[in-house]
């Protein structure tokens, strides 16, 4: 079984590369016009996307709402805390602004998602009656009503994303 359980969690990550990639391409497609490529990149993406997810559920990844709480705040954690630091150098030393802006948005914004998943570990019973709004440049999290402009990227509240 371990061999099936290594191909499955191999397949969940290709599949979930491959989502976000799509997802990018559409995104480039829509910009240069072509909105009917971008319609397929993104039913493909989804497509994907349900396969990761059924390769993961089967690889027996999904645990208990406490347990995947712990899991998503210890991640989270890692990234802004370990990963991100070294990788923001990592791209200064090679003078790629981009990746350097890239890892920092995630730097900056991995402590709002870490109290975010927080608030809800040990209170299942949460009720959350509202909307968050997701800055789409830099993921930075909002409830209620998205800011002006957003704090870590400037972004207009318009380009916010409501999440219900």
């Amino acid at each position: 079984m371990a061999k099936t359980i290594d191909n499955l969690m191999e397949m969940f990550s290709s599949g979930s590369e491959s989502t976000i990639r799509y997802l990018a391409f559409a995104e480039a497609a829509d910009d240069e016009g072509h909105s009917g490529v971008a319609k397929i990149f993104r039913a493909v993406a989804k497509a994907k996307m349900y396969h990761a997810l059924s390769h993961f559920r089967a690889a027996g990844k999904v645990d208990t709402t406490p347990e995947n709480l712990k899991q998503a705040r210890e991640e989270e954690s890692y990234d802004y805390q370990s990963a991100c630091p070294a990788m923001v150098q990592a791209a200064k030393a090679e003078e790629s602004l981009a990746a350097r802006h890239s890892f920092e948005y995630a730097m900056s914004v991995g402590p709002t998602l870490t109290r975010l998943i927080g608030k809800a570990i040990g209170n299942l019973e949460l009720v959350e009656d509202g909307s968050y709004f997701v800055c789409p440049v830099c993921g930075h999290i909002e409830f209620g009503t998205p800011p002006a402009k957003c704090p870590y990227c400037g972004v207009d509240s318009s380009r916010f994303v409501e999440v219900q």
